[in-house]
């Protein structure tokens, strides 16, 4: 179980490392963050729906007393970590906001001691800092010139570590109860309505674009946010949510990798060794990572 739960943490990260680029395609085509973070909720949100209409009708039952705990889900796990993060690439760089993005195990595991009693250990702070420096180097954040820092982006990123670290708090407790399914679901569904009521009232949605930009919105809609985050779910039913989030810095380096092999850009030694860094504290995160408890 151990071991599926990695798998499926991992291959939720493969998918999130393309997040970046394709966020930026579309705001290349004139797309806005807010414009973004909506259509990734709710495109993702209507097919899931329908998925589920027409396969299994009884996933979409819940109890009427957690529909607050779906409601904050929605509106910290979703809305405002789709917007921040969003944010974050278009006002600095796909770097930086991937950098500060992975303060989150720190928040994960510190609030997964307080309300899951999950052990707060030497090792698991020596991996959180290993993987956070890890992805400071692989994101070349030694090279102040690259990383286009500003305040906004800055506070965005850090919002956004803050706001991924609430996805994985909120999904565990949700996960006590209903099937990854379930809770992706509603979340996604109260955090389209969260994006959609300020987009509406802006003007921000309905708006033209080229082809180009919502082949960038699907993309971002089904690939990494409906598979991605299911498989996330899926893998934090059988780990740790501390652990689960370490497993997940791998995302920068699988981004570089494929930058690498796919776009032909150079990696330098710092950020192989950053790689090297992150694979480390991850190995460190599931050789720690006991029995789940619960379902």
């Amino acid at each position: 179980m151990q071991r599926r739960g990695g798998g499926l943490i991992l291959a939720a990260a493969l998918l999130w490392s393309s997040l970046g680029v394709a966020g930026r395609f579309a705001f290349r085509a004139g797309v806005v963050p807010l414009e973004a973070a909506f259509y990734r909720a709710a495109i993702s949100f209507a097919c899931l729906l329908l998925l589920l209409a027409a396969t299994n009708r009884r996933a979409l039952r819940i109890r009427p007393r957690d529909l607050g705990l779906f409601a904050a889900f929605g509106l910290l796990g979703v809305a405002a970590f789709f917007v921040v993060y969003m944010i974050a690439i278009n006002t600095s760089t796909v770097a930086t906001a991937a950098i500060l993005l992975y303060t989150a195990p720190a928040f994960v595991i510190v609030l997964s001691a307080l309300l899951f009693g999950e052990t707060l250990t030497t090792p698991k702070a020596i991996a959180v800092a290993c993987a956070f420096i890890g992805c400071v180097l692989v994101g070349r954040g030694y090279d102040l010139s690259s990383l286009r820092l500003n305040l906004p982006g800055v506070l965005a990123g850090l919002a956004s570590g803050l706001a991924y670290a609430l996805y994985t708090i909120f999904g565990k407790i949700a996960l006590r109860r209903y099937t990854p399914l379930t809770t992706l679901t509603y979340a996604l569904g109260f955090g389209a309505i969260f994006l959609g009521t300020p987009a509406l009232a802006t003007g921000v949605i309905p708006q033209a674009h080229p082809s180009s930009a919502w082949m960038a919105l699907v993309y971002l809609a089904l690939v990494t946010t409906l598979l991605a985050q299911g498989l996330y779910l899926a893998g934090l039913r059988y780990i740790d949510a501390g652990p689960a989030s370490l497993l997940a810095t791998v995302e920068p380096v699988t981004a570089a990798f494929l930058g690498y092999i796919v776009l032909g850009e150079r990696l330098e030694e710092l950020q192989i060794a950053g790689g090297v860094l992150v694979v480390g504290a991850v190995m460190l995160a599931r050789a720690r990572t006991g029995p789940r408890s619960g379902s």
